[in-house]
């Protein structure tokens, strides 16, 4: 293969000049202003003489906050294994079936990209007396706050929100395998059920993987659906907290201490999910 010349490896580092500039002004750089917030008192920073404290917000974020952490990473993941769970018959039936209304299901995989707002607010009305649930609740003679304001609402309006996500990169994947794979194991006698388990399900493990990373690490950031579907004990997240000492406590060091953590499990689990879905490949 012929190596580009110099003119040539000028014109391709003259392109990437864009792209670099993109990167360091709205992604390298916040991400250093934060962190050099998260190192001052309260908001010494923003009042123009900064009070440097070392790591002490982190420590106040490890030891005050481990609760928002830990329903961060409990609330996601679990949304992410419902996602597995509805996502994979979806993405199969509509890659290797011909179902009703098959058009008009892959259509509404684009619906995340319209935002958490309509999810969050539909959810909300619909779990209020009077809403759309409200037959339920009389029929088990239970209070909507029994539903509302739980993690469980929570969990499902995460779901509901990254299952086209899932359903995606699943498809994808399903996309890639021959389907005359799966029907010489039929001829060669294995019954259906044995077929996808032997042959589908060790191919499809990857698109599988990676879709319950970027379910989770998508659900790592989400601000309206816990805010509105979890109250205040359910939809007590790193999200909801950073907003809170930000513009009620008006405590930035430790907001941006809470946020450089944040970040950095969404960093950890992008990485994670090239690394995992390139090792299975």
């Amino acid at each position: 293969m012929q190596r580009p010349s110099g003119i040539g490896r000028a014109v391709v580092y003259l392109a990437l000049i864009p792209t670099v500039l993109y990167i360091t002004l709205f992604w390298i750089i916040p991400i250093l202003h934060v962190f050099l917030v998260s190192l001052t008192y309260r908001d010494s920073f923003i009042m123009g003489a900064p009070r440097f404290v070392g790591l002490s917000n982190y420590a106040k974020v490890f030891s005050e906050y481990i609760k928002s952490i830990e329903n961060s990473i409990k609330l996601p993941l679990a949304a992410a294994t419902v996602d597995l769970i509805l996502g994979y018959p979806l993405a199969y039936l509509l890659t290797r079936r011909k179902v009703l209304f098959h058009n008009v299901l892959r259509a509404s995989l684009v619906f995340p990209y319209f935002g958490d707002l309509y999810i969050s607010y539909g959810l909300w009305n619909m779990f209020l007396p009077g809403g759309l649930f409200d037959f339920v609740y009389r029929l088990l003679d239970i209070s909507y706050r029994q539903i509302l304001y739980t993690p469980y609402a929570v969990v499902a309006g995460f779901s509901i929100f990254t299952l086209p996500f899932m359903v995606l990169y699943i498809s994808s994947n399903l996309q890639e395998i021959d389907p005359s794979l799966e029907e010489a194991a039929l001829t060669l006698g294995a019954t259906p059920i044995r077929a996808f388990f032997r042959v589908v399900l060790p191919l499809t493990l990857p698109g599988a993987v990676a879709g319950f990373l970027a379910c989770f690490g998508w659900n790592l950031g989400g601000y309206l659906i816990p805010l509105l579907l979890g109250g205040i004990r359910a939809g007590d997240v790193m999200t909801v907290k950073i907003v809170h000492l930000t513009l009620q406590i008006h405590d930035y060091g430790v907001a941006a201490a809470l946020s450089v953590v944040l970040i950095s499990m969404t960093i950890l689990t992008t990485y994670m999910t090239f690394k995992v879905t390139k090792v299975l490949r």
